[in-house]
């Protein structure tokens, strides 16, 4: 019995051992292709940090440039197990709805609001929705606040987006706010956006200044109107298999960094701003700002219909409340 008892415990050490010396690696994929770019620029230091904390028994593994397909590819791929990591952004919503009340425009009033709100219990709540799809959510990185750019004219109140054919991520929230507007939406990936912008498919597209300058935009449109119509987040999303397959210590080095790299992003993402209006002046865009109230007053009837057309339950309603809290 005791020789049994002590083989037990050696077996147990010896598992440990194993587990502590063990090498994993994560694949981690997104569509930023340049180190301007945010989710470029924070993809690298949560690798930089995650290799560094973990004595490099985690690498990371960054496949930039969509390479491994779009946002909505990647956040599929993760679910599945295919990859271990993703960044995604608005197509988050067509893993669950709910997350469609964050691309609500003017929902959040400026930076200090989105911590408040995606850092605290709010955003945790909705992270812990996605573990019942397969996905480990690790963090709200910066996207920024989103800005229209066109190569048609200035945009500054929303019935200058008449006619205008306008690209959207693929959100039924960013397609009915820009139907609203005035403008003709067209959902499409986004790397084949800078083509389409190219050849005329479309006119023009909406974005945070940090991915129109390190995608080159300046090339394919004039005119670049400060919106700021909506904060959407980048979301770090994790393989939940390859998640609990983690001794418990790199698990929570994975959890705190991606905590650290939300603010990292956020910081970069206010430096980019008070910097890239003038570096796309230089390259020759023509920027305005808009007349924010009167995009206010028309994004107030979005809100409404997103909630009679999505929200039989109440519950969107009430996010959206404690969100304006």
């Amino acid at each position: 019995m005791k020789k049994a008892f002590v083989g037990a415990l050696l077996l147990v050490a010896l598992l440990a051992g194993a587990a502590w010396g063990q090498r994993y690696t994560a694949r981690l994929g997104h569509t930023g292709s340049d180190p301007t770019n945010l989710y470029y620029a924070g993809a690298e230091e949560f690798k930089r940090l995650v290799e560094e904390r973990s004595g490099g028994r985690l690498v990371i593994e960054v496949y930039p440039a969509s390479q491994l397909g779009s946002d909505r590819d990647l956040q599929e791929s993760a679910r599945l197990g295919h990859i271990e990591m993703a960044l995604s952004s608005t197509p988050v919503v067509l893993l669950d709805g709910i997350f469609g009340v964050l691309d609500l425009p003017y929902l959040f009033r400026d930076r200090d609001h989105v911590t408040r709100i995606l850092d605290g219990p709010i955003g945790q709540d909705l992270a812990a929705r996605l573990e019942k799809l397969g996905l480990k959510h690790l963090g709200y990185w910066e996207n920024g606040f989103r800005h229209i750019t066109n190569s048609i004219r200035p945009i500054y109140k929303p019935e200058d987006l008449k006619g205008i054919k306008l690209r959207t991520p693929e959100s039924p929230v960013r397609l009915a706010t820009f139907t609203a507007f005035g403008a003709s939406p067209t959902p499409m990936s986004w790397g084949e956006v800078f083509g389409a912008l190219q050849q005329g498919v479309i006119d023009g597209q909406e974005n945070p200044l940090g991915h129109i300058y390190s995608h080159a935009l300046y090339e394919v449109n004039k005119y670049l109107s400060i919106s700021s119509h909506i904060y959407a987040p980048v979301h770090l999303l994790c393989s939940k298999r390859f998640f609990d397959s983690l001794p418990a210590d790199l698990q929570e080095i994975l959890v705190a960094t991606g905590r650290d790299v939300a603010v990292y992003t956020r910081n970069l993402g206010a430096k980019f701003d008070s910097e890239y209006v003038d570096l796309l002046k230089e390259k020759g865009m023509e920027v305005n700002y808009v007349d924010m109230d009167a995009f206010i007053q028309a994004s107030r009837p979005i809100w409404d219909d997103f909630l009679a057309k999505n929200d039989p339950t109440g519950e969107y309603a009430a996010l959206l409340e404690e969100i304006l809290k």
